[in-house]
């Protein structure tokens, strides 16, 4: 009989904040400037003790949101509470590097960052990013991280777009659509959250019948890998949108990983062992009809029929939260300012 439970943890992402300056194309939760749920600092801090407990080691515990810059204080916070407990730093905070304004103000803050134990900068940038990011910001984070962290204190999401980053807020449609539909060919996005609904039509797409099946055992319950919400809803790996659980003080982070079974979702169970297309009947009893331009991959599928779902108000405990579903299909906005942020 197969293990229905999670494998051990190597890795875990606090997901602090779904607030983004940005509303990125290919963003997989959906953040952005309208969003405003923000991670407690004593959440965060029970969250880490859960990791050290569960034996994941530091260089496998990052923040990210959303963008943690978007609260400078309580990120500090949130990085120094990781020593109380029991780790030995955090491996690395994912950002998109707006608010690196100058380098003083940059060299502050890493400096800051690192005697609190930080050991990397995380540097998300690409096309859909520098719709909103200026690319000196992403170099002057670059290089200062590199002076203060080290050279092995920094790393960039794309590479090879970090060495020539354009401005795209200002390409026209046409220019913008053969850059992206150029960057996916050689970057390839997960079709889940906002990429389902920009970038998907970049791609070639499959009748229903014809995607390849496809279990879900190893992204589900082997990754490895979890993130936690700002509300302590845990992800499995990088599938946003499906929900094993509520960490919480009745039940912390650690206490809810070991004590997970599939029967605590049907429909992760479904996933597991018949991949989306096991979800394909539940959702048609709720009206659910395939998209006639078809889909790129299982994952755009098993996005279309969960999304399905919530809107049908069906969503259950394991889809959620419900803002990821519902985000209204339009494109970006200009950068604002994080709300309540300190």
């Amino acid at each position: 009989m197969m293990d229905d439970r999670l494998t051990s943890l190597t890795a875990a992402g606090l997901l602090v904040t779904d607030w983004c300056p940005a509303r990125c194309r290919h963003c997989y939760v959906c953040s952005g400037p309208d969003r405003s749920a923000w991670m407690a600092v004593d959440d965060a801090a029970s969250h880490l003790a859960s990791l050290a407990r569960l034996g994941v080691p530091a260089e496998g515990i990052h923040i990210g949101g959303g963008e943690p810059f978007g609260d400078f204080d309580r990120l500090l916070a949130i990085l120094r509470s990781a020593r109380d407990a029991g780790l030995d730093g955090i491996g690395y905070v994912e950002t998109c590097g707006f608010w690196a304004t100058s380098d003083t103000l940059v060299r502050d803050r890493l400096r800051t960052l690192a005697e609190a134990g930080l050991r990397q900068i995380a540097i998300s940038t690409d096309p859909y990013h520098q719709e909103f990011v200026p690319p000196e910001r992403v170099h002057c984070l670059y290089e200062a991280a590199r002076t203060i962290l080290g050279p092995d204190g920094v790393r960039a999401r794309r590479w090879t777009w970090l060495q020539a980053p354009r401005d795209t807020s200002t390409l026209s449609n046409g220019d913008r659509r053969r850059l992206f539909t150029d960057f996916l060919g050689r970057y390839p996005e997960r079709m889940t959250g906002r990429a389902a609904t920009h970038l998907a039509p970049l791609l070639h797409c499959m009748p229903l019948a014809d995607l390849p099946e496809k279990a879900c055992r190893s992204a589900l319950l082997e990754s490895r890998h979890v993130h936690v919400l700002p509300d302590g809803e845990v992800y499995p790996g990088t599938c946003a949108g499906l929900v094993l659980g509520r960490a919480a003080a009745e039940r912390p982070l650690d206490a809810l990983v070991r004590s997970w079974r599939l029967a605590d979702s049907p429909r992760v169970a479904r996933l597991v062992s018949g991949g989306p297309k096991a979800l394909f009947p539940e959702a048609r009893r709720h009206g659910f009809l395939p998209d006639s331009a078809g889909y790129v991959d299982p994952c755009h599928l098993c996005w279309a029929l969960r999304t399905h779902l919530v809107r049908a108000g069906a969503a259950g405990s394991d889809l959620g939260p419900p803002g990821l579903y519902e985000e209204p299909d339009r494109a970006g906005v200009s950068e604002g300012q994080p709300p309540g942020a300190g």
